[in-house]
């Protein structure tokens, strides 16, 4: 399972597979619950990268319809 912990690493690897999102957009994302995450506790964010692909994947496949 590909996992990373927190929005800047996650940043990272969304700049690393092109697809560039500041910060402010993945905490407004979580707040709203509109991208996938889990929160373990109340300061730690998990993002699975999976989840992520097949989240950014299917967004696209909505917004090209």
């Amino acid at each position: 399972m590909r996992k990373v912990r927190g929005v800047k690493a996650l940043v990272d690897y969304l700049n690393t597979i092109q697809c560039p999102m500041s910060e402010s957009t993945i905490y407004r994302l979580v707040r709203v619950k509109a991208i996938p995450f889990r929160r373990p506790s109340p300061q730690v964010l998990i993002f699975d990268l999976n989840k992520i692909d097949h989240w950014l994947s299917s967004d696209y496949e909505e917004v090209a319809q």
